[in-house]
């Protein structure tokens, strides 16, 4: 549980931060602002996922 918890939240996080990106570039080029944001928008998912998976794994890995 405490996963996905995690993930959602650094999901709403990095869709503000791929929003941000995208509003800044729109204001350079208004053709390019829509490919900056999806891809920051789909690249958060896999991202996200790496970092709540790493943020919630257990500190005493015991040795196999």
């Amino acid at each position: 549980m405490k996963l996905i918890v995690i993930y959602v939240a650094i999901i709403i996080a990095g869709a503000f931060v791929a929003w941000g990106l995208g509003s800044l570039t729109a204001s350079y080029s208004e053709t390019l602002s829509l490919p900056v944001f999806l891809g920051c928008f789909f690249l958060n998912f896999g991202l996200s996922w790496i970092l709540a998976v790493r943020l919630t794994e257990p500190k005493n890995k015991s040795a196999a």
